[in-house]
């Protein structure tokens, strides 16, 4: 994990509401497991909002793949889009789709060559790896908080992304959700070089998997390294995240 995916060099961002700027330096190997953590407002959904070029820095750069977002032109940057997969906060599954449909959706849009009967296969295998199985015929609002983020995951894959962006990637998972969601993406990683960048409110299993974890707070580091050296440098308040 030599290669870095995204290197953000000294970014900083004005965020309205908030006394402190977004202001931040990290760097993210290829395939590496990265988890922020950190209380509200922290600057968490912001971070993946700068690596999606869903979000312009003030000052600094955000540099994935080895392009900045800033220098790019409007067709590599849609190319570039589509080597990142990501899962908001709000899942955003079309409502008049069936979960099947929305989950063939980049299959349809983006890779029109692939057959009817080859699609259906890579769709119904990634809803039977998350657990939809049983529930492909069914539109959003017929879905729990947690299938519909299970479902929004395995659309942000079907393109096989190289950078996955989780945000609050945990929200409304039961137990068996979490574990699958572990094996599904440990599985992605073995496969293939697979960089993630999840976000979480509150500690999770699927820290486990991270290989680091950085604690925000008011938009800066406050602590970050493997989750053992985190729990032993963090203060008690960040602590909570983690443990």
């Amino acid at each position: 994990m030599t290669d870095k995916a995204v290197v953000l060099d000294r970014v900083t961002v004005d965020t309205p509401g908030s006394r402190e700027a977004f202001s931040i330096a990290l760097s993210v190997a290829a395939g590496e497991f990265l988890v922020a953590s950190g209380p509200t407002r922290a600057g968490k959904s912001l971070l993946l909002e700068l690596c999606a070029g869903l979000a312009r820095p003030q000052t600094g750069r955000v540099v994935v793949f080895g392009s900045d977002w800033t220098e790019l032109s409007d067709s590599a940057r849609e190319a570039m889009r589509l080597r990142i997969g990501m899962v908001l906060q709000q899942p955003g599954l079309l409502s008049n789709m069936t979960v099947y449909n929305n989950v063939a959706l980049p299959l349809r849009y983006h890779r029109p060559s692939v057959g009817e009967a080859e699609r259906h296969a890579l769709v119904m295998a990634r809803l039977d790896a998350l657990g939809l199985t049983a529930v492909y015929e069914r539109f959003p609002a017929q879905l729990t908080p947690g299938e519909a983020r299970c479902a929004a995951m395995a659309r942000a894959m079907m393109l096989e992304p190289d950078l996955l962006l989780l945000d609050d990637v945990a929200a409304g998972f039961d137990a068996g959700m979490i574990a699958r969601v572990q094996a599904y993406l440990d599985a992605c990683r073995r496969s293939r070089t697979l960089t993630i960048l999840a976000t979480l409110r509150a500690p999770s299993a699927l820290l486990d998997r991270a290989d680091r974890v950085v604690l925000l707070r008011g938009g800066r580091i406050d602590t970050v390294g493997p989750r053992e050296a985190v729990i032993r440098d963090a203060g008690p308040a960040m602590k909570l995240y983690v443990t």
